[in-house]
């Protein structure tokens, strides 16, 4: 299990997330890329709303090469009222881990519109000089951290149909939306860490396995909100490379913050370029065994282990999650009071039965627990 550099990650992430909290408070490939287009645009709200303080949107994306044992996740968001630079912030967040070391990088800008760009009508969005676009190819990835010693810069090719859009309201105008645009992904590109120094070095990507979402909705990191949520999909013959095979899954569940009762759950199942299967709500069962804490948050454990199982009718899965790597996201909601995003990485145990045919796989994949 990791335990390296938790302590920067925790100040250099109690800086971006508390920011951020008192901000809000204070099918062929040209038809899917052009689905994509649609679905996967931004939605930004509307000028004046009284609600706007509470937005959050952003674009997730992963990466995950067993080849070179490189990780990585980044995200692009926007929260606050985004019309207003002094009550907004737009926030860069890229995390990986190699066999040489890892690293948590959050970045932080104000929404001015001549440095951060977005618009309902497309899925780009730029943020100084990071950004994600789609073209005709895929979505094109850039993220420079902004003392520019680390860049990010990749090609997501999608090539499975997106899920259905999973909304859960949990209180009186609050509510998640989310939406995977992308389960199986080939990525192409590069990650240059300690650019421009005698320690730079270059990871070369090829048809590494990714994966994409977009979350957005209104709450408040105070709120009595939590959630889980994980992915994985199949390496081809399940050791041979970076190749993707036939299965991949996703499962998402929004909670309250101690994880006592869940406001909407789905688990996904994809083969090849198709949904297979779909479970909801009380066909999941979730269980976290092991819960472990750092010094630095003794207050917010987090598991090693994860159990899903579900079952409809003949269709049933049990997926197990085995924490190796974690990188703790605090957010500050009250005074010595956290929420904690814990970003893990893994390896998961994936057994079922899908329209009589049996699904096994074991592969390294991302899980999210925030509480």
């Amino acid at each position: 299990m990791r335990t390296r550099s938790i302590i920067i990650t925790i100040v250099v992430a109690l800086l971006l997330f508390s920011a951020a909290s008192n901000a809000v408070c204070a099918k062929g490939q040209g038809s899917l890329i052009d689905e994509l287009a649609e679905i996967d645009s931004f939605h930004p709200p509307k000028i004046g709303d009284p609600i706007n303080m509470m937005y959050n949107e952003w674009h997730y994306f992963n990466v995950i090469d067993e080849e070179q044992g490189l990780s990585l996740m980044t995200t692009l968001k926007l929260s606050g009222d985004i019309y207003n630079s002094s009550n907004s912030l737009a926030t860069i967040v890229l995390s990986y881990s190699t066999p040489d070391g890892e690293k948590f990088i959050g970045d932080i800008y104000p929404i001015t519109p001549d440095q951060v760009e977005f618009s309902s009508e497309t899925p780009d969005l730029r943020i100084y000089s990071s950004m994600v676009m789609l073209n005709e190819e895929g979505y094109h990835v850039y993220v420079e951290s902004a003392d520019s010693l680390t860049v990010f810069n990749a090609m997501f090719k999608p090539f499975t149909e997106p899920s259905p859009l999973f909304i859960a309201p949990f209180e009186p105008g609050r509510v998640v939306n989310w939406l995977v645009a992308s389960p199986k992904m080939k990525v192409d590109g590069t990650l240059t860490t300690s650019k421009g120094t005698a320690q730079e070095k270059t990871y070369t990507l090829k048809n590494t396995r990714g994966y994409h979402d977009h979350n957005w909705g209104y709450w408040l990191w105070q709120d009595d909100i939590g959630w889980d949520w994980g992915q994985a999909s199949e390496s081809k013959n399940h050791l041979d490379g970076n190749d993707v095979g036939k299965y991949a899954f996703c499962f998402g569940n929004v909670t309250d913050n101690e994880h006592t009762k869940s406001r909407g759950a789905v688990l996904n199942i994809w083969k090849n370029k198709k949904i297979i299967a779909r479970f909801e709500d009380e066909e999941i069962q979730i269980q976290h065994d092991y819960m472990t804490t750092i010094p630095q948050l003794s207050n917010n454990p987090f598991p090693m282990v994860t159990v899903l199982t579900a079952d409809s009718g003949e269709n049933s899965m049990s997926i197990t999650f085995n924490t190796e790597y974690f990188t703790p996201i605090p957010i500050e909601v009250g005074p010595y009071k956290y929420l904690v995003i814990w970003e893990l990485t893994g390896t998961y145990d994936v057994n079922g039965c899908i329209d009589g045919k049996t699904v096994s796989y074991t592969s390294k994949g991302f899980m999210e627990y925030v509480a």
